[in-house]
């Protein structure tokens, strides 16, 4: 195999390697800090998705990730529309929870650092990395691992993410939303030519399902 084989290899196989790595690190720091356990996950999380899009990225497609958006501005109706889903469906029905100043604040950050990584590695690095190929096939296999990175990986702290023997279609709504999200970011990266919009509509999503305190199972579905 030559280098360029051997690095789009390693590309696939990262989310992958994400998953397993990421199911084992949430399972470890539920034992450790119990509610608490999504700050040493994510903090795995996201130093893996950096590793790799530093190791096998190249530098000047990551530059023009961040670039102005191009194209119509009904992408940007788009980007808040999606953004704003959640809102009506978790935060305004739990509004109750939000009882900590300290942990608005730590969910707006972490929903700030979280649409950036995220966007970065499963809209901007894998849909770059697999540009050669049909474009639908890097879409898809963003949209597959980003979907079940989440009731894989966050399903073993978030109850409400996780899968119940006894309820095997119960998670299926919750997949098809991640699933429409997914494609939709994506569909904003291609025709934006920029994150911006993507991160931007990521955000909302992350404070309109109040996801630190989902993560702590204070919400209510």
């Amino acid at each position: 195999m030559t280098k360029n084989q051997i690095r789009f290899f390693i590309v696939l196989l990262s989310p992958i390697i994400i998953l397993i790595i990421g199911n084992a690190t949430a399972h470890i720091f539920v034992s450790l800090l119990g509610k608490w356990a999504w700050l040493g996950y994510f903090v795995v999380y996201w130093s893996m998705l950096y590793i790799f899009m530093t190791l096998t990225g190249k530098r000047v497609d990551q530059l023009s990730w961040f670039q102005k958006s191009q194209g119509s501005r009904l992408w940007i109706f788009l980007a808040l529309v999606m953004g704003l889903i959640s809102f009506p469906a978790l935060l305004i029905p739990n509004f109750s929870v939000i009882q900590s100043v300290t942990l608005v604040i730590a969910l707006c950050v972490f929903a700030l650092i979280n649409a950036s990584f995220e966007e970065a590695f499963w809209r901007g690095f894998l849909l770059d990395e697999t540009a050669h190929l049909p474009r639908v096939f890097g879409v898809i296999y963003s949209t597959v691992f980003f979907t079940a990175i989440h009731p894989v990986n966050l399903g073993v702290f978030s109850k409400i993410q996780a899968f119940d023997p006894s309820r095997p279609m119960a998670l299926v709504p919750f997949l098809i939303i991640l699933v429409i999200l997914s494609l939709v970011y994506s569909l904003l990266y291609l025709k934006t030519k920029s994150l911006r919009l993507p991160i931007f509509s990521h955000i909302l999503t992350d404070i309109g399902n109040l996801s630190i305190f989902l993560f702590m199972n204070m919400v209510q579905v």
